[in-house]
């Protein structure tokens, strides 16, 4: 069995790719940025965001509602629309 300190570090570890993960979409993101305007398409699609929120609750709703993970996902969100409005 794990003791606590073990299981915490764990936790950090993941914390750690999660942050990394999430500046690695928002890379994707400014790539993004030059086609959304090469095509015309709005920098906040929000029935795209319902459809990434729903599809992944879907995929891996086991332990988080529908609404825990727009919580979780609105911030992540709101900062691409901040970065492709500010580059």
């Amino acid at each position: 069995m794990d003791s606590i300190e073990a299981v915490r570090k764990k936790i950090d570890h993941l914390d750690e790719q999660i942050v990394q993960l999430i500046e690695q979409r928002a890379d994707l993101v400014n790539s993004l940025i030059k086609l959304k305007q090469e095509q015309g398409v709005a920098v906040r699609v929000p029935e795209r965001e319902r459809e990434v929120v729903a599809q992944l609750h879907q995929r891996h709703g086991d332990h988080f509602t529908l609404e825990e993970l727009q919580s979780i996902y609105q911030p992540i969100f709101d900062a691409c629309v901040r970065i492709q409005l500010t580059d």
